[in-house]
């Protein structure tokens, strides 16, 4: 799909969601509402972060020089910025509208690092103090921040996520992920709880399924036991998509406002990327093939 054709399905998606759940009057009940629409601004926010404009400033600047005609109203940085910060909650809404229409019943979780500041700096950081905390990433190293506790369907769809500060355990986590859910979660062996386990399987019908130590017994077929393996480990193509392409670790934001609008955003553009992959017939997680400039 070319950019241009993106950029309008993607305008046609967010305006029909505003349209319905958010008709003119829905959010600002007095005042003159904005010369530039909210679906305007989710359409540049999503296309931003796919094309892999992270910061509000690079988005603003690459709409205003290269697509002034689509998006006319488009003159003011900081009244960019401002709109798109205010509507996180929209963000979050229309993530949830989407991610319900792929509802699945067999999911993944699992959990990613948000660093706020540079390890050097966390001692005398005064950003999130007494929310962030300190915890450990992949290879044992230690960063302050928080950590993104996230689950996927079996297509690669983000299908819900929370935030944490960094030393909270993921089994704690776990209840707002699944909350609803039945069928399948597949997990690695930071969520191993029997107690959990069985009280999933008894109140939600939902079966949690954790890799079991090499050489002990499975009640799984070695077929069965390759294709979940699969399936969790689609969960580290998501991260590792947030991370390289959506840089999701490198947000930096002064307060959580800012802060869970920027997360949601680049949540949203993820969905709404795996989306289009699947109408246009690529594999869901084929994100970087969705676009041609």
């Amino acid at each position: 799909m070319n950019l241009n054709d993106f950029i309008v399905n993607v305008f046609c998606e967010t305006d029909d969601f505003m349209k319905n759940f958010f008709p003119a009057r829905a959010i600002r009940t007095r005042g003159p509402l904005p010369q530039l629409a909210d679906s305007e601004v989710l359409t540049m926010e999503i296309v931003g972060e796919i094309l892999g404009f992270d910061t509000d400033k690079d988005i603003f600047g690459f709409f205003r020089d290269f697509y002034q005609d689509y998006f006319p109203a488009l003159t003011n940085r900081v009244n960019f910025v401002r709109h798109a910060a205010n509507l996180w909650l929209v963000k979050k809404r229309l993530f949830d509208h989407i991610a319900e229409k792929f509802k699945d019943v067999v999911t993944v979780v699992d959990s990613f690092p948000i660093p706020v500041c540079r390890f050097a700096r966390a001692r005398f950081s005064k950003l999130f103090r007494g929310i962030a905390a300190y915890g450990k990433e992949l290879g044992n190293q230690t960063f302050y921040g928080f950590r993104l506790h996230v689950k996927i369907n079996s297509l690669g769809m983000i299908q819900a996520f929370e935030m944490a500060p960094a030393n909270v355990h993921d089994l704690r986590m776990l209840d707002e992920l699944i909350r609803g859910d039945s069928g399948i979660t597949l997990a690695d062996r930071a969520y191993i709880s029997q107690s959990i386990k069985e009280q999933l399987l008894a109140k939600q019908g939902l079966e949690l399924s954790i890799p079991t130590k090499y050489g002990q017994p499975s009640p799984f077929s070695r077929e069965q036991l390759g294709k979940r393996k699969r399936l969790r480990r689609s969960i580290e193509t998501v991260g590792s998509q947030l991370t390289h392409d959506l840089h999701i670790k490198k947000i930096w934001a002064r307060d959580l406002w800012h802060l869970a609008n920027r997360i949601c955003r680049k949540i949203l553009a993820h969905t709404f990327a795996v989306m289009f992959c699947l109408r246009e017939k690529l594999n869901p997680l084929s994100l970087k093939k969705l676009v041609s400039i």
